[in-house]
């Protein structure tokens, strides 16, 4: 049987919580919702939360909050989750895309601060695949900062929980994330001003105009569960991740980055020394589902050109994800890494 390139990890706990719901005719955005609220402020520091339908929709109640028109600019990585570029096709405003580091897919403070101009409202950057960008430095821009955890909820960096640098953060719980609720996302903030506002857009209230884009309480008790056990996935991906470190390293392939038990690895992405063609027929032929980790960069969905963008560009050809997810057997992530090992 193939292993899949990814799977959520979902158990009776998850099915109980959601039957409870059920039972209780719990649907709409009620108290399993503001529990899972504050489970995550509570793991992140924020303040306030949002549980909403998806991450573009946290994007688009920041860009409203932060009143984001016309000609104004979002600073966004290239090498990033559409979800921001999507927001402000809905909103209005303008993607100034970034490209990444030469050596990393994360962009340097000097190429961020190469796009800013007076036109720049907010900047985007954040946790890919679980590995950290530290955000700090952005601050001394005095521009409101969105920190995406999508990939790292639960996490610390520099003793701190992921995305503490941002005004704002943003959390996608699609079936491939750290946790899962299906779908949906969450937006946080310290700020109470800017809170009220998102807050009063999402909904749920029939006196008001709002887009109502709130989360069900079904996907909340689900999400209520995952958290209790988000502690128990991290310490299992890690120790998958060692396992695929130690057979990576008698290749010429690369990981991104050394391993460090800060990071979650919502997956493990390598950067193989072969042609995709190659890399492709090689996993096919081993039954292990592969995949580029990032197919389509920022910069191609907003139709710029490759040359402009020459490293999120390299980068989006030549890593791909190895699967790594909770479930995964002893004898299958056994079979993924011996299958690294021997791809030389």
């Amino acid at each position: 049987m193939k292993i899949l390139s990814n799977k959520p990890t979902i158990t009776r706990k998850e099915l109980e919580g959601v039957l409870d719901c059920l039972i209780n005719d719990e649907l709409i955005t009620g108290s399993p919702v503001k529990s899972f609220e504050t489970s995550v402020s509570d793991i992140t520091g924020f303040k306030y939360s949002l549980a909403l339908n998806s991450p573009v929709s946290a994007y688009l109640l920041i860009f409203r909050a932060l009143d984001v028109t016309g000609d104004d600019e979002v600073i966004i990585p290239s090498f990033f989750s559409n979800a921001p570029v999507s927001a402000l096709k809905l909103n209005g405003g303008v993607p100034v895309i970034v490209d990444s580091q030469a050596d990393s897919i994360f962009p340097s403070k000097e190429q961020i601060k190469e796009k800013i101009t007076p036109r720049t409202k907010a900047i985007v950057a954040g946790d890919i695949f679980g590995f950290h960008f530290d955000g700090e430095d952005l601050k001394e821009f005095n521009l409101p900062l969105i920190a995406d955890i999508s990939h790292s909820v639960g996490t610390e960096f520099n003793e701190k929980p992921a995305g503490s640098w941002g005004t704002f953060a943003v959390a996608s719980f699609a079936p491939s994330m750290i946790i899962t609720t299906g779908n949906g996302g969450m937006v946080l903030t310290g700020n109470s001003r800017l809170f009220s506002i998102m807050r009063d857009l999402r909904g749920y209230s029939e006196d008001t105009l709002n887009f109502d884009l709130t989360m069900t309480d079904l996907q909340g008790a689900m999400g209520i569960t995952q958290i209790m056990k988000l502690k128990d996935f991290l310490k299992r991906r890690r120790e998958i991740a060692k396992k695929y470190y130690e057979s990576v390293r008698i290749t010429s392939h690369k990981p991104l980055f050394p391993y460090n038990d800060s990071f979650s690895f919502q997956t493990f992405p390598v950067i193989f020394d072969s042609t995709s063609e190659r890399v492709d027929k090689y996993w096919k032929k081993c039954g292990i589902e592969m995949e580029r980790a990032l197919r389509y960069p920022l910069h191609v969905i907003a139709g710029f050109k490759g040359f402009d963008y020459p490293n999120a560009d390299r980068f989006s050809k030549k890593i791909h994800s190895i699967p790594l997810y909770p479930t995964l057997t002893k004898k299958e992530i056994d079979k993924v890494s011996n299958s690294l090992g021997a791809f030389i």
